[in-house]
């Protein structure tokens, strides 16, 4: 469990870093959503070797890799790069929301799984319970 413990903690300070996860969408363009949504898809396939599928922190990582090819497969589609740029503003905006709840509900539980914090940026996406 050790492992999977360090390995969490890298796969978090990793996505604290990724400012797709969590910046507005006005300052980010698709090409540097779609090759930072890459490499954070490349680094879960990773983490999923390390700890194995059947991990908390195996089922959240694929969780969050299915997101990533939904958004690579929308965001990088030939189709996209040939819309206007207000429908392609629109569509860029909608996938990060739904690639951002994703993440935020995967981080949730990575986090609550192995006693992590997570700086403020990231935790923004995070929905908490307001009941």
């Amino acid at each position: 469990m050790t492992a999977d413990v360090t390995t969490a903690r890298n796969l978090i300070r990793e996505l604290e870093d990724r400012r797709v996860l969590y910046r507005p969408e006005e300052m980010e363009g698709h090409q540097y959503c779609l090759i930072s949504v890459e490499q954070i898809r490349r680094n879960l396939t990773d983490t999923i070797q390390k700890t194995g599928a059947d991990t908390p922190l195996g089922k959240s990582s694929a969780k969050m890799r299915r997101a990533c090819r939904k958004f690579c497969d929308i965001v990088g589609s030939p189709r996209f790069d040939a819309l206007p740029f207000p429908v392609k503003k629109s569509i860029l905006s909608r996938e990060l929301t739904r690639l951002r709840k994703v993440f935020g509900l995967a981080i949730a539980e990575v986090s609550t799984a192995y006693g992590l914090d997570v700086e403020d940026e990231l935790a923004t996406i995070i929905p908490f319970n307001q009941d």
